[in-house]
């Protein structure tokens, strides 16, 4: 059964105005007709049961709300490196599948792209889609946040209960359970911190540490900057949803 997001303001007595790409991918991509089901997910994370009742005019009719959980029991804020190309889009659509909570772009020493605020919000409604239509094929609560692009004075801002940063020079040295370590501590949140390609500058790693920032190995493998934070979000819900 399709799943769609709305926003509050859509829905009033019981009926859902459907925005102009649900209309759009109702009718003409899922060629649905009168009377069908769908699932609606409001702002809080509400799901209900709803019909399709006024295809032309786009309209739903609430049938009921259905109890249903599918967040992990934590919250998770992946900071990352801005990497080059569509890496980064890549990356917000499986961490979205794979229970992100919060994205925020860092923008480091050794990032090769440059991207400022007013360049990065002119892309935001491209992001945003993307994590829109991630969570609604997985099944999830809610849309995760998509920040606009931070500095290294500004990580302090995004941490959380336990905070960890994925660095190779750890896992080059053979470091193995620091990680395992820092989620055997995890009862409400975790801020998870990936570089770019070129990785991260040793002073930025103090700084870090500084700030209570653990660094972790990931493994005897050194991993793509876009594999890293989709390995830590996979361990993380093994860990609070199979273990």
């Amino acid at each position: 059964m399709q799943r769609y997001f709305v926003k509050n303001s859509q829905i009033h007595d019981g009926i859902v105005d459907m925005d102009p790409i649900m209309h759009k991918h109702i009718a003409k991509v899922m060629r649905m007709k009168q009377g069908e089901k769908v699932i609606v997910t409001d702002e809080s994370g509400q799901f209900f049961l709803a019909t399709v009742f006024d295809l032309e005019g786009g309209r739903l009719i609430l049938e009921k709300a259905l109890d249903e959980n599918n967040e992990l029991d934590v919250d998770v804020t992946l900071v990352y490196g801005m990497p080059k190309g569509d890496k980064f889009e890549f990356v917000l659509q499986k961490a979205t599948e794979l229970g992100v909570t919060k994205i925020v772009p860092f923008l480091c020493a050794r990032s090769l792209i440059k991207m400022d605020e007013s360049k990065f919000m002119k892309k935001k409604p491209r992001y945003e889609r993307i994590i829109q239509e991630a969570s609604e094929q997985s099944h999830r609560n809610i849309c995760p946040e998509v920040t606009a692009p931070i500095h290294l004075k500004e990580l302090k801002d995004y941490l959380s209960e336990v905070n960890v940063v994925a660095y190779e020079e750890s896992a080059k040295q053979g470091e193995v359970s620091a990680f395992h370590r820092a989620l055997e501590k995890l009862t409400t949140s975790i801020t998870i911190i990936v570089g770019p390609e070129g990785g991260f500058d040793e002073s930025e790693i103090t700084a870090m540490k500084d700030l209570g920032i653990t660094p972790v190995g990931l493994g005897k493998r050194i991993l793509r900057s876009e594999s890293a934070p989709l390995y830590m979000l996979s361990v993380i819900g093994y860990e609070r949803e199979l273990a």
